[in-house]
């Protein structure tokens, strides 16, 4: 008797899903161990957002660890994981914009479009 598992889906594949659905396209990146999805407008298949142009970072963290990892290319399945999303606007300035438990990517996609679809001064 042979037993198969499922592959676990990697958080930029469960993420890059979800921000389909609103027809939002997200680009990987990454820097020091650390990988991240960039979402921004225009929506451009094959290219990071240019410097200059609003965006979104979007990734999962462990806010009780010790380690100060955010990633998108393991699965979110520690019982702690929350994905963050991070604005960043024209001029470069971060600014949170949600942070809440895996379970609830829902809720940061609808953030991450009101977000990118909102008019800005």
């Amino acid at each position: 008797m042979s037993s198969s598992t499922a592959p676990i889906d990697t958080a930029e594949h469960v993420a890059t899903q979800a921000l389909a659905k609103w027809g939002l396209s997200a680009h990987t990146d990454d820097d020091a161990g650390n990988s991240w999805l960039v979402i921004g407008l225009p929506q451009d298949a094959d290219a990071l957002p240019s410097m200059g142009v609003p965006h979104v970072v979007l990734y999962v963290f462990d806010p009780f660890s010790d380690e100060d990892e955010v990633m998108v290319d393991r699965a979110p399945t520690g019982p702690s994981d929350h994905w963050c999303a991070v604005s960043v606007d024209s001029k470069g300035v971060q600014r949170p914009l949600i942070t809440r438990p895996v379970a609830q990517l829902t809720g940061c996609v609808d953030a991450i479009a009101d977000w990118l679809t909102s008019p800005r001064a």
